[in-house]
């Protein structure tokens, strides 16, 4: 099965790459005989551009897995998130539904061992948590939001769920939850072992 991995930083996706042993095919591309890195880049547009243009270019992949960091309205800090429907934060006009959304599918490809309720935040193989939510994503960096639900926020999702929609392309989406609406904490966070090191979902994906 042909993977295609899509994470917005270099930052996020390193340790990915090491585990793969993926070698450099261009600025924003690395890849082995079966699985593909492609740094997309920040936010929705440039994410678009960068995964349409990968895909005018190569091989249709079999899956696509979005990983990388997210905020949250109040999921605990340092627990993995498998989003089940993606929607643009910033979609707003009168008379339409608020936000436009699409579902975020394969849910059945991540063992979860616990959700929801859990305040546990463990990270070895036997008891990595997940939760599910949906997710948000927005043209810039959400510090305060009316949304009351339990949601995570991110820039690029919603290209990657639509863009692989237009292409028949399952995805599976994971996010690390690295600060609950804090620019400040997200920066001090992602420094942490336990949530700077992204691989650790690789222990609860199920792809053959």
């Amino acid at each position: 099965m042909k993977k295609l991995y899509i994470c917005a930083m270099e930052k996020e996706a390193e340790g990915i790459i090491k585990k793969f042993k993926m070698q450099k095919v261009n600025e924003n591309t690395y890849k082995n005989e079966n699985e593909t890195m492609l740094i997309a880049g920040i936010g929705k547009q440039k994410t678009a551009i960068s995964l349409t243009k990968y895909l005018a270019e190569n091989e249709k992949p079999d899956i696509a897995v979005n990983i990388g960091y997210a905020g949250s309205t109040n999921i605990e800090i340092g627990t993995w998130v498998n989003v089940t429907k993606s929607y643009n934060y910033e979609w707003e006009i009168p008379g339409e539904e608020k936000y436009s959304m699409k579902d975020v599918g394969n849910q059945n490809l991540v063992e979860i061992n616990t959700y929801e309720n859990s305040k546990s935040t463990v990270l070895d193989k036997e008891n990595i948590v997940v939760r599910k939510a949906p997710c948000y994503s927005a043209e810039s960096f959400v510090t305060k939001t009316d949304i009351k639900e339990t949601v995570v926020f991110d820039m690029e999702l919603h290209s990657i769920a639509i863009i692989c929609d237009m292409y028949k392309i399952p995805l599976l989406a994971l996010k690390m939850i690295s600060d609950n609406l804090s620019m400040d904490k997200y920066y001090e966070n992602i420094e942490k072992k336990e949530i700077k090191n992204l691989e650790t979902c690789l222990e609860i994906i199920n792809i053959n």
